[in-house]
């Protein structure tokens, strides 16, 4: 979900957090299976889940329903082809149990099962099959600890945009004093992000970027500060004390980034980037030139026509008006973090070397 308002935002990730509940167990001491819910009378079947439950020496048996991502996490760390995993649950639950029990058993390692407790008589779902060595960056500390920075950063900041979905988190917030214009009448500011997983399907990172004020696209500029969900392993000799003292030195020097990173002079290296892109070689064909940059960067025919379509509207054929392109078209991408990646092609656009650009615009 998109979240308009830092309030609202910040009352998710508490509410989150009160729910949270991490196990760290044997691998030959957790059982799956499929369960196939009853219908009801006239109505559908609920659809298939599949059941993990985990035997604590001591505390008798936990069950959780595996997310889709935490099932897939599990497929990967088995070896088994989640498209055949997903047939398994669905026409063949004996053999799915056979399957993932032999190499459980038979390959035994500690996961963590990062979870959510449910409401009184539901079973707590796991949202999350991690390593041992994964590494607790969670978007609560951002909230306590990088968030109050922004009151103190010695400048005006207006939070731009924010985004939590059950797999990753998105704050942008701008700076309204350091704008320029990257020629007369196209202004931009100065803004950072940042990003992060709590589920393993990303990393923690602060980045800078900057904000087109004409048509309000983003796009991501550099990484201040990408740090990988890898730690020392848990459990064994590492004492939670040890622990707390390496997150509080992580999260120190995470603030410490984020302080730098309204750097002005860092905004001014990128302007000058920028600026650059406004002369030069100009595109001959849209048609042909978009079909090389999707080849280039990667995108997707529906991505490349809507390239195409705003590069036409905006009649700017420079590697400018092509960045602007790439960024007004990340606004439909239906996934945000597929959007902050098209984001950041236009940045890889603008650092392209001129020969790359060359290739692009006059593509035949």
């Amino acid at each position: 979900m998109v979240i308009d308002q830092l309030d609202t935002l910040i009352a998710r990730v508490m509410e989150e957090d009160s729910r949270k509940y991490d196990l760290l167990a044997d691998t030959r001491r957790m059982s799956l299976g499929v369960v196939v819910p009853v219908a009801e009378e006239g109505r559908e079947a609920p659809p298939r889940y599949v059941n993990l439950d985990v035997d604590r020496p001591g505390s008798g048996t936990e069950s959780f329903v595996l997310t889709p991502h935490a099932l897939g996490q599990m497929s990967t760390d088995l070896g088994i082809p989640k498209r055949y995993l997903d047939r398994m649950v669905e026409s063949a639950p004996d053999l799915f149990r056979s399957n993932v029990h032999h190499w459980m058993y038979q390959e035994p390692n500690r996961r963590l099962i990062r979870a959510y407790t449910q409401p009184e008589g539901e079973q707590p779902s796991a949202r999350a099959w991690l390593s041992d060595r994964y590494r607790r960056l969670d978007n609560i500390e951002i909230a306590k600890r990088l968030l109050p920075e922004f009151g103190d950063l010695g400048t005006e900041v207006r939070f731009h945009q924010a985004s939590i979905t059950d797999e990753k988190f998105f704050l942008r917030a701008v700076f309204p004093r350091l704008e320029a214009d990257i020629r007369v009448g196209d202004p931009v500011q100065w803004g950072v992000q940042i990003r992060n997983s709590e589920v393993g399907a990303g990393t923690f990172a602060i980045e800078s970027f900057v904000l087109q004020l004409v048509c309000m696209n983003g796009m991501v500029v550099s990484k201040v500060l990408n740090a990988r969900h890898v730690g020392k392993r848990l459990g064994d000799n590492l004492s939670d004390e040890a622990i707390r003292a390496d997150d509080k030195a992580f999260w120190l020097a995470a603030r410490d980034e984020l302080r730098a990173s309204i750097s002005e002079q860092a905004f001014q290296n990128v302007l000058a980037t920028l600026r650059q892109t406004t002369d030069g070689v100009e595109i001959k064909q849209p048609i042909a030139a978009t079909e090389r940059l999707a080849k280039e960067f990667s995108l997707t025919e529906e991505e490349r026509e809507a390239v195409l379509l705003s590069l036409a509207s905006g009649g700017d054929m420079s590697r400018w008006g092509a960045i602007s392109a790439i960024t007004a078209s990340a606004q439909k991408a239906e996934a945000f973090d597929r959007r902050v990646e098209m984001e950041e092609i236009g940045w890889d656009l603008a650092n392209a070397s001129q020969k790359t650009w060359e290739r692009i615009a006059v593509a035949a």
